[in-house]
């Protein structure tokens, strides 16, 4: 970090609040404290929930040319190459610094900074700075302790240390405020958005025998109810509070791919993990995703991917 003078900063396409938040902590610090040159990109842009978080305006949605021209390519929450979604980047030839809390990360890095144990990427990133001996401001606690905060489920899930709330602590008293993080990502729901949860739920069904609720989502179900895909947010998790179904699934259409969204809890038994990886994909135990090259029809019979 020290000898190289730019930096590409990448998270996976269709960013969320851990992996931004880290993408624009590491950001202002190389920047501001290193005096680094660094873009800073996510296929997808910025998600509207996100956008009170300081700094977002300085992603963008591609790499520039300067921007692939960077001396060091740096990937936060990507469990391999092709998760940034961009040719260019899975044909990287320069250095790179891999930062993942992911189990089933396939250190792909010259420099794997990696720990499974860490509750979200900022809390690694929180140490690597503390390591750096950087100063963590007001503006770095308040995107770090989002990425914290929206990848545990808002301190719900089981991934959830003693030492994740002492991060969360000392950003708290570095100057992040949780009751905007918190309105921001999980309070504040408009008329399209709660429309979209509305079909999202019409369409779920419960399969028995596998213990599944799953519910499928078309972009023609979008354009009725006058939403986008990122009004789908929060829906899987909902699913998965059916106590009798072991696991949830939310499929949707994406152009020419379907994506899928998995979530379980630890007391369910159930590693959505393994079940994302048979289709390409990957993420934790208790939440992850995978996409594959189809089209999603409604037939008489049923649902069927093609």
């Amino acid at each position: 970090m020290e000898k190289n003078r730019s930096f590409l900063l990448v998270s996976h396409e269709y960013t969320d609040g851990d992996d931004l938040g880290a993408v624009l902590s590491l950001g202002q610090v190389l920047e501001n404290q290193m005096e680094k040159t660094v873009y800073r990109v996510a296929k997808g842009g910025v998600p509207d929930n996100l956008l009170f978080l300081p700094g977002h305006a300085e992603l963008v949605g591609k790499p520039s040319e300067a921007a692939l021209g960077a001396d060091v390519l740096v990937t936060l929450g990507c469990g391999d190459l092709s998760r940034p979604g961009f040719e260019d980047i899975e044909k990287w030839k320069k250095p790179i610094l891999n930062i993942d809390h992911h189990e089933d990360s396939r250190m792909f890095g010259t420099v794997n900074v990696w720990d499974k144990e860490m509750a979200a990427n900022c809390e690694l990133l929180y140490f690597m700075l503390k390591n750096w001996k950087a100063s963590v401001d007001k503006v770095i606690a308040m995107n770090l302790l989002t990425g914290i905060f929206t990848d545990t489920g808002g301190f719900r899930h089981d991934n959830v240390r003693a030492e994740t709330f002492n991060v969360s602590a000392e950003l708290l008293r570095r100057g992040a405020k949780l009751d905007l993080i918190s309105r921001f990502t999980f309070s504040n729901k408009e008329l399209p958005q709660l429309r979209a949860w509305a079909k999202a739920l019409e369409n779920a069904k419960y399969d028995e025998e596998r213990q599944i609720v799953y519910t499928i989502i078309t972009p023609e179900d979008l354009a009725e109810v006058g939403a986008k895909e990122a009004d789908l947010d929060g829906v899987v998790e909902l699913l998965n509070t059916i106590p009798k179904a072991r696991y949830s699934m939310l499929l949707k259409q994406r152009g020419g791919e379907v994506k899928g969204s998995l979530r379980s809890e630890a007391y369910k038994g159930v590693d959505v993990s393994k079940i994302a990886r048979a289709f390409g994909g990957g993420g934790h135990k208790l939440a992850a995703g995978f996409k594959f090259r189809g089209k999603i029809e409604k037939t008489e019979d049923g649902w069927r991917i093609t």
